[in-house]
């Protein structure tokens, strides 16, 4: 049995990262059964390097770092069907849950903002990640890695500047607008133009490159299909002149107050009247205010509706009054109940039926059959100039019915 020193040990180390073999846990697993073999087949007086020579070629066929190779693609294969097997579940799912979130964002059900999120998300950070994972696999040239690393970046960039923009989130026209840019000036014609000599691929990528000119016409009809900058502006001055109309009779109000509290005999239940208008008021002024902060994302202390950026969204003004199943927030149906506190008190103590203003009734929904709650057909799914202007109407309904009660006593 021979015995290898030291000397030999370092030979054989040596030899085997001079061949190519750059892993150090292979490196040592190599250098340990080459000695075991050694050890055990050589006899004591033989020639050592020449049986190295001998035992080393028996484990390539060609060059000793093709071992390394088939290490690290085994590696890769151990775990390529968990990663096939993960990213056609996510892509299911995915899928299912964009149409499910397309479908319901068109018939406006609560849930659509959650699918939507799951979906894309999903899709963008799973799915995409792990099909360019497995197919820069499959290409051997450092061109096609190239290719498929753009496309699915554009991808993903693409389909989170989707989701961005229908969530109304900041950042979506510079991730979308980023994709397109990449698509259209980077991957697509190095695609194109590798694709199309190819007379095996040259059908397939002329179809794969008319659905990416769609896609990128769509985002296109996200960024542009706004309403006018004039018809924004129209609407804007119609909310400041409903706004400057309630402030008006507010301070008229205040003025008629006084003279009315020494002359008339209501004094007391006027006083209560319009410390309420004043609640009621302040109430209003301030879910205007929280609407637009979260709407906008900017810090307002004052409403002021020519500054709007997103007066036509009208998911944001949902989730910050409504909660996910569609039911009125405690600040809206508190407001509702004092509302109705001030239809009574107007109607008792002073014969003003103000219920003919402010009706809190449930009513039948427009657009589709049964029978909706005040707050929910007043506010739900409800872009929010629209939502600041039913709000400033009912801060001037207010007023009119206080203006009424001062007129009565």
């Amino acid at each position: 049995m021979y015995s290898i020193n030291d000397q030999q040990i370092d030979f054989i180390l040596n030899d085997i990262r001079a061949r190519g073999v750059e892993m150090e846990d292979l490196q040592y697993n190599l250098l340990d059964h080459i000695c075991c073999i050694i050890e055990q087949n050589l006899e004591a007086n033989g020639d050592f390097e020449r049986f190295y020579q001998k035992t080393v070629r028996q484990f390539y066929k060609h060059e000793l770092w093709e071992i390394e190779e088939e290490t690290i693609s085994l590696q890769i294969f151990k775990h390529y069907y968990t990663m096939k097997k993960i990213m056609i579940g996510s892509g299911i799912i995915s899928a299912i849950a964009m149409i499910a979130g397309i479908f319901f964002k068109f018939m406006h059900w609560p849930g659509a903002s959650f699918l939507l999120v799951i979906g894309i998300g999903l899709s963008s950070l799973l799915f995409l990640p792990l099909l360019f994972t497995l197919k820069i696999k499959e290409k051997k040239e450092a061109k096609d890695r190239v290719i498929i690393g753009i496309g699915t970046l554009a991808g993903i960039l693409m389909s989170l500047g989707i989701l961005f923009k229908v969530m109304h989130w900041p950042g979506a026209n510079m991730m979308g607008m980023g994709a397109v840019l990449m698509m259209l000036i980077i991957f697509l014609p190095v695609y194109f133009f590798n694709g199309i000599r190819n007379p095996d691929t040259r059908v397939n990528t002329l179809v794969s490159t008319i659905l990416i000119i769609m896609g990128c016409g769509l985002f296109f009809t996200l960024v542009n299909t706004r309403p006018s900058v004039r018809m924004q502006n129209m609407v804007a001055f119609s909310n400041q002149k409903a706004d400057a109309s309630y402030r008006y009779l507010t301070a008229q109000n205040s003025s008629q107050l006084a003279i009315a509290v020494k002359d008339s005999s209501h004094g007391k239940s006027l006083t209560e009247l319009s410390a309420l208008c004043n609640v009621l008021c302040n109430t209003i002024e301030q879910l205007k205010l929280g609407v637009i902060n979260e709407t906008e994302g900017i810090p307002y202390s004052k409403v002021d509706y020519s500054t709007l950026q997103m007066p036509e969204n009208y998911d944001t003004p949902t989730r910050y009054l409504f909660d996910n199943m569609g039911i009125a927030k405690p600040a809206l149906q508190e407001l509702k109940k004092k509302l109705g506190e001030l239809n009574a008190m107007a109607s008792g103590n002073f014969k003003v039926e103000a219920s003919q203003l402010i009706n809190l009734s449930d009513r039948s929904a427009v657009h589709q059959d049964g029978i909706e709650p005040w707050e929910k057909s007043s506010f739900y799914h409800t872009t929010e100039d629209l939502v600041l202007k039913n709000f400033t109407q009912l801060q001037l309904d207010i007023r009119i019915i206080e203006a009424n009660c001062l007129s009565a006593s």
